[in-house]
């Protein structure tokens, strides 16, 4: 028997007279005004979506969305996500060496407990492509840490040095 997913009831809701009144005026008033349709596609070109687009030059989206079936707005709109893509692509990279960042900061810290400086360790490793408990293409060994013998490699020194004083 197939898996058939439930269907989920949508409601439509038609609009009001007002709202279709004003799409009409709306259309009429900037069908014809090239400069507000020129404006929509340097800020779709630039990386706004239709409905920020919309909202910037104060107008309904269903407006640019009508527009955007025109092929000079739909290559504005492909190269706008070209350019939403780099942008959002240069801030994980940013992100991801902040997040970096803090982990060589864990790592390096001596007042961080062991357990926590090796578990940010690990996760170093697991982000360079060394994972504890995974053997390599070669079918060597897998690196593996014990991430108590840490804690009781500080313990024993500590114990060590309170004897001797």
């Amino acid at each position: 028997m197939t898996n058939i997913p439930a269907l989920v009831p949508t409601t439509v809701i038609e609009p009001s007279e007002d709202e279709i009144a004003t799409m009409i005026a709306e259309e009429a008033q900037f069908g014809a005004a090239p400069e507000v349709r020129a404006a929509a596609a340097r800020l779709l070109e630039v990386g706004f979506t239709v409905r920020e687009t919309a909202r910037r030059l104060d107008l309904r989206a269903s407006t640019v969305w009508r527009w955007a079936q025109d092929p000079g707005l739909q290559s504005a709109i492909a190269s706008g996500h070209t350019r939403r893509r780099a942008i959002l692509g240069q801030r994980l990279e940013s992100a991801a060496e902040t997040a970096l960042d803090a982990l060589i900061d864990v790592v390096s810290d001596p007042d961080v407990t062991p357990r926590d400086r090796v578990k940010a360790a690990e996760a170093v490793l697991d982000r360079c492509g060394i994972t504890p408990e995974v053997a390599n293409a070669a079918g060597t060994a897998a690196v593996t840490v014990d991430i108590d013998f840490d804690e009781r490699l500080a313990r024993i020194v500590a114990a060590g040095t309170a004897g001797t004083t």
